[in-house]
């Protein structure tokens, strides 16, 4: 069976590094925390009620690919992107986010590692 990949972004649970369950971020900005209004929910002491959020905007320079932050919402136990804590912080593919006691990778379809170098603007 072929899968075929979101056309989007998206978020990947990782239980032992394998992809447990993906989340779309398929709207411009996702919710992350305990409280059952999340757009994410995760049922964890270790994660504040309103603990993180996700913003997704198209990227200016490269059309049909998005730019994917994070924002820390001044959580009790923090937001690490790659094992550094964050307060905001632009993700690329395959970074890996930690929420608590769970990990997340992003998973960025649109994107191919060209795109992934830097933008030289002029201004």
């Amino acid at each position: 069976m072929t899968r075929i990949k979101p056309a989007h972004p998206s978020l990947a649970l990782l239980i032992d590094g394998v992809v447990a369950k993906e989340f779309p971020l398929d709207k411009p900005e996702i919710t992350i925390g305990r409280r059952s209004d999340n757009d994410i929910r995760i049922d964890d002491i270790a994660v504040s009620g309103r603990h993180a959020r996700i913003l997704v905007r198209p990227n200016r320079y490269l059309e049909g690919t998005a730019d994917v932050f994070i924002e820390d919402l001044d959580s009790t136990n923090g937001t690490k992107v790659n094992g550094t804590p964050i307060r905001h912080r632009r993700l690329a593919p395959g970074d890996l986010i930690q929420i608590g006691w769970n990990s997340f990778k992003l998973l960025d379809p649109t994107q191919t590692d060209l795109e992934r170098t830097a933008y030289i603007l002029q201004e």
